[in-house]
């Protein structure tokens, strides 16, 4: 995807400026010393979708309806930037689009959605990786996956999240997709 020119210097210090006051000066520090992630919040901010802080569970997802990042408060700072690139991904990536009755197959749509994750899982990677370089720790969950995409790519990757348990609801991706799906999709209109 073509990237825009920079921002003006300004506009970034602004988002920046916002950024400090809802998660705080630390997180901001660590977040720039990612270029791929200060990256990603000015196209956010550029497309128009808001970053907010949830009460609950440590979790993260994307709105598509409000174009909204949500990150749970009580996550741990490096959690919170990582899952801004991952849900970064998800809003202006790689959407995910909902299967058309009667034309978008059951497992057809399983697949593609467990493709975008990889593709925002590989992502948050990048983040990782520039984290670690600039002597930031990272959680144990994102080394791994580290790991596993430096034994065997995006194909290790999507491996795993053929068993991998979502953040929001505890189910496994398959299960979680194939629910959106059936939610979706009338009984009648359903193909497998």
């Amino acid at each position: 995807m073509p990237r825009k020119p920079s921002a003006p210097k300004s506009s970034a210090n602004s988002s920046f400026r916002n950024l400090k006051r809802q998660f705080g000066r630390r997180m901001v520090e660590a977040l720039q010393k990612s270029p791929t992630l200060i990256d990603d919040i000015e196209r956010i901010r550029e497309a128009g979708v808001r970053i907010r802080l949830v009460d609950g569970p440590c979790r993260a997802y994307y709105d598509r309806k409000k174009r909204t990042i949500y990150i749970g408060r009580w996550c741990p700072r490096n959690y919170k930037l990582i899952s801004i690139a991952h849900e970064f991904v998800h809003a202006l990536v790689k959407p995910t689009v909902d299967p058309v009755p009667g034309k978008t197959g059951r497992q057809e749509f399983i697949d593609r959605c467990i493709e975008e994750e990889t593709e925002a899982i590989v992502h948050e990677i990048e983040i990782v990786k520039e984290l670690i370089k600039a002597g930031i720790p990272v959680d144990p969950k994102e080394l791994e996956w580290l790991k596993r995409y430096r034994r065997g790519g995006r194909t290790a990757i999507r491996k795993a999240l053929q068993k991998t348990i979502t953040s929001t609801t505890g189910e496994d991706y398959p299960e979680y997709y194939g629910s959106w799906y059936d939610e979706i999709v009338p009984v009648a209109q359903r193909i497998p």
